[in-house]
């Protein structure tokens, strides 16, 4: 066996381990294949005769992973986000599948409400997830200021979650664009979607933290 040949199955694994480590699944699978091909070709040459199983299996390995990357590059290249969804993928949800966040966003309902407008009062409970695209929310508890959330900021996502009564007020300081969820229907969805469940909380912690290290 030659140094060429073992050195050949040494990139292979580095690259199954390398790959396994990679969140974004084209990426992933893109270089399991690469592993996967290098591992054929050890297959062929590390005996005088072809480890047949290895091979048939990688094969197989390979062509299955060829498959899911281009229904990956196939969804991707039909996305067709507009300029509006483009930014708030970019702004609120980076760390969320695209196909995913296209499959949330069109649920919601772009809206545009007035200047001085109550979204929520304290110690009731929402029907609504509400997203801010645009313009300025102020947050108050007892008359006191808490917080102001603008561009790309939830409102209301702790009661969506908890299902309990809300613990403060949020009214419009200018005329404010949002995307508005029905709480119906969105639970609904993401009970037959259990990925995008999990995809959301994630947006929703990072939106937290966010709005914690703003506050401070």
């Amino acid at each position: 066996m030659s140094l060429f040949v073992q050195i050949i199955g040494h990139v292979s694994n580095v690259l199954y381990i390398v790959g396994s480590s990679f969140e974004k699944m084209i990426w992933l699978r893109s270089t399991l294949i690469l592993a996967a091909l290098l591992e054929l070709y050890y297959s062929f040459n590390i005996t005088d005769e072809p480890l047949w199983t290895d091979i048939i299996w990688s094969v197989v390995f390979v062509g299955t992973n060829l498959w899911w990357v281009s229904v990956l590059y196939y969804e991707k290249l039909t996305l067709n986000l507009g300029e509006h969804e483009k930014r708030m993928l970019e702004i609120t949800f980076s760390k969320m599948n695209p196909t995913h966040f296209k499959k949330l966003v069109r649920l919601g309902t772009l809206k545009v409400v007035p200047e001085s407008t109550s979204l929520i009062k304290e110690n009731t409970h929402i029907n609504e997830l509400m997203l801010i695209t645009k313009g300025l929310v102020k947050i108050t508890r007892n008359e006191k200021v808490l917080a102001y959330i603008k561009d790309g900021r939830f409102v209301g996502e702790m009661s969506f979650m908890s299902g309990e009564a809300t613990t403060a007020n949020c009214d419009t300081l200018e005329e404010t664009e949002m995307v508005v969820w029905d709480k119906t229907v969105l639970t609904d969805f993401l009970k037959k979607n259990e990925s995008i469940k999990k995809e959301l909380n994630d947006v929703f912690s990072e939106d937290l933290i966010k709005k914690l290290v703003a506050d401070n």
